[in-house]
């Protein structure tokens, strides 16, 4: 299965692929304009701030990839985030691949965060499993956020697979993995 979405202007409107798709899906978001001027509630979603792209649960897995690339994300608030991932972590499994490249952010505020994957008490934030990956390649920040990427809770990475960070511009941001 393929899903693509691209050549979208987003102004406050939430793009949230979530849960688990069928082995050899392929998602792609690219070339897209995303605009938040505030957050959006949305049931099973606790956003606390402006986010162009929310996720719960999502699984990747299967020979499976979700690409987000050559996008513009922009927020005009602060406490903003661009791609927030909420409560549930991420996980890539099984040769599959979760990858941020060549994305353009503009956003507000000293204290926004590009990339958020929060995860719960339960949980890690982010798992890799399986000779998989998430990339995070060649994206530009126009001006200083409080965090490019900030993993909350613990990361959890296992059996030849990867995080890659290579080549973004970052104007002064963090990146923080934190644990409880």
């Amino acid at each position: 299965m393929n899903i693509v979405v691209t050549g979208n202007t987003f102004r406050d409107a939430l793009l949230s692929p979530e849960g688990g798709f069928p082995p050899h899906t392929n998602i792609t978001i690219s070339g897209n304009r995303f605009t938040a001027t505030r957050p959006l509630p949305r049931s099973g979603l606790d956003l606390r701030g402006p986010s162009c792209v929310a996720m719960n649960g999502l699984t990747i897995s299967n020979d499976s990839a979700v690409v987000v690339s050559g996008n513009v994300f922009h927020t005009v608030r602060a406490s903003s985030s661009a791609i927030h991932i909420v409560e549930y972590a991420l996980r890539v499994s099984w040769h599959s691949l979760f990858a941020v490249l060549g994305n353009t952010f503009h956003m507000a505020g000293v204290n926004s965060t590009l990339i958020l994957l929060e995860g719960s008490g339960k949980s890690s934030s982010l798992k890799v499993l399986n000779h998989s990956a998430v990339v995070i390649r060649g994206n530009v920040v126009s001006r200083p956020v409080l965090y490019f990427l900030l993993i909350v809770l613990a990361l959890r990475v296992e059996s030849m697979s990867a995080v890659v960070f290579q080549g973004n511009d970052m104007q002064g941001s963090s990146i923080v993995f934190l644990s409880s």
